[in-house]
């Protein structure tokens, strides 16, 4: 016969057990998820987050919560939501300059975009544009590269956010594949770049087609070209880069991208509840009405895609930084 403290060992073990199992099978999620933005507020990301949160707390029956964690152009909080639990309670919006441009440049990024997070859903696309002093001899891609070519022609700057900006990068993928002959010039932001081609100290600048298109409305900016795959919405008379009439840019599309990840290794249900309530809340037509404010399209696609389109993404930069020999440490 067992004695009174074996059977009270007993009792305690399946005790423990049963409160294990019970709270391994514990419903995801039961308390607040994290949503982490690397960037400061009011930016693409930060928008993005916000205007997604609410669609996803209804989904999820839980609160998210914004939370802003800036520094190093997002890297700091990327690696920290890296090394987060995979549980599905810290997760990130995530933007591409942040996710695949930045571990390209080599600057100060100490993660791996495809082998640190666990994608879960791209949830905003919104293309760059290319606009020009109204008064550059050059409506399109196609007369701007002849321009460039010109012989006597004066040289042809082009301003972006910055070294190593989405809008840089753009201008020397569109240099590499067509020989188009310009000199980029780095500005603290769009917006200075922007002033600067409305005051014809620089002839182009690239940047995000949200931040060009009062400009383009007002006829103070003329857009050569929207590197997205569709027509712009707001502006269907802007050409994209892909009907400038150059095959080398035959199906072009780039676009900035929004798109949600975890932290790595995280479980498959959770994945494929959170993709189910991102695309939910993306369902809501005022959401989407509110994210074409902002010039952006809903994304669609699974996390399998979104995955994909990181890899291939980061191997794209990487090749365009390096032919370029761009580095910033």
């Amino acid at each position: 016969m067992a004695s009174p403290v074996s059977r009270f060992l007993v009792g305690l073990w399946a005790f423990c057990g049963v409160s294990s199992a019970s709270l391994a099978q514990e419903p995801y999620p039961n308390r607040a998820v994290h949503l982490i933005v690397g960037l400061a507020p009011r930016g693409l990301a930060d928008q993005t987050a916000r205007l997604l949160s609410t669609g996803l707390s209804k989904a999820l029956g839980q609160s998210v919560v914004v939370e802003n964690r800036a520094g190093a152009n997002g890297a700091l909080a990327a690696r920290q939501v890296a090394e987060s639990p995979a549980d599905g309670y810290t997760l990130m919006i995530v933007l591409d300059a942040t996710l695949v441009i930045g571990p390209a440049l080599g600057s100060s990024v100490n993660f791996d975009p495809v082998k640190d997070f666990t994608p879960i859903a791209r949830v905003i696309d919104t293309p760059m544009a290319v606009g020009a002093n109204p008064n550059l001899e050059a409506r399109n891609l196609a007369e701007l590269l002849a321009l460039s070519k010109k012989p006597g022609a004066k040289e042809i700057f082009y301003g972006s956010a910055g070294t190593g900006s989405s809008g840089h990068l753009v201008g020397e993928y569109i240099k590499q594949l067509t020989g188009l002959k310009m000199t980029h010039v780095p500005f603290k932001g769009a917006g200075p770049a922007i002033n600067d081609a409305l005051g014809g100290h620089i002839d182009i600048v690239i940047s995000s087609v949200s931040t060009e298109l009062p400009f383009a409305e007002a006829g103070t900016l003329r857009l050569l070209a929207v590197t997205g795959d569709k027509k712009f919405q707001q502006l269907p008379d802007a050409p994209r880069a892909q009907d400038s009439g150059l095959p080398e840019l035959k199906g072009f599309n780039v676009q900035a991208w929004a798109g949600l990840v975890g932290p790595p290794n995280l479980p498959q249900p959770i994945v494929q509840k959170l993709h189910k309530a991102v695309s939910d809340a993306l369902a809501d037509p005022e959401l989407v009405t509110r994210f074409g404010v902002v010039s952006a399209t809903i994304a669609t696609g699974s996390p399998e895609d979104f995955g994909r389109q990181i890899g291939t993404e980061a191997a794209q930069w990487q090749k365009v930084v390096d032919k370029a020999n761009l580095k910033i440490e």
